[in-house]
């Protein structure tokens, strides 16, 4: 019988260490993936959002830099100035088109989409009122002067607003993904509990094992000495 008890008290404790190194097992690939996401949240968030609002800025500033050139040939309204004119906005145009491409290739929520698509049709159109006013001959100079003057304004600010707009819209983005990151965090300290608690319980089911195997040994001597 002493045998028999021992035989099954073993099996008893191996079962019980099979669990704990099972869940602990589990609670570790938990814990590999909950990490896996922190980072990938992490990385979406420098370079989905961090990056792409300062493009989102340097936009802004080229279309403003755009802007005070062209006033300033406007308020000065001097045809040998026009070609000039044209040679200082090209860099800006180029490094908007240039910014706008690596924006649009970052990772964009559904309403991000929206607010790009606006943003680059009001860009379309005050960039047609630059080409309408670049590609002037001298007697359309005027006409296209006045027409740049009292529509641009408009379409410019309308263009920005829309940008400031998408700045916006990533800051709260932003947000729920350090959101969902703390979330995550959490979950990970969860794990790391229900893994202390789980060892204590199980080290506490061996302890009474061991000590109800002893005093069945104790409870049995009698009986063998007889």
């Amino acid at each position: 019988m002493k045998w028999t008890y021992f035989i099954k008290q073993k099996i008893k404790v191996a079962s019980l260490l099979f669990c704990i190194m099972a869940c602990t097992i589990l609670i570790r690939v938990l814990e590999d993936k909950n990490v896996k996401n922190i980072s990938n949240s992490l990385l979406s968030l420098y370079d989905d959002r961090l990056v792409p609002a300062s493009d989102i800025f340097y936009m802004a500033e080229h279309l403003h830099a755009k802007k005070y050139l062209i006033l300033d040939f406007v308020s000065s309204s001097s045809p040998s100035q026009l070609i000039g004119l044209g040679n200082q906005l090209k860099p800006h145009s180029l490094a908007i088109d240039s910014l706008l491409n690596k924006y649009s290739e970052t990772y964009l929520v559904a309403q991000e989409k929206q607010y790009l698509q606006n943003f680059k049709e009001l860009l379309a159109a005050y960039t047609d009122l630059e080409k309408q006013l670049l590609g002037a001959s001298l007697p359309e100079l005027f006409q296209k002067t006045e027409q740049y003057k009292k529509e641009s304004e408009i379409a410019l600010s309308m263009a920005i607003s829309k940008l400031s707009e998408l700045e916006k819209l990533q800051t709260q983005v932003g947000r729920e993904l350090m959101a969902d990151a703390q979330f995550v965090v959490s979950g990970t300290k969860l794990f790391s509990i229900l893994q202390i608690g789980l060892s204590i319980v199980i080290g506490v089911m061996v302890v009474v094992l061991v000590l109800e195997s002893k005093s069945v040994v104790k409870s049995q001597q009698p009986f063998n000495m007889n």
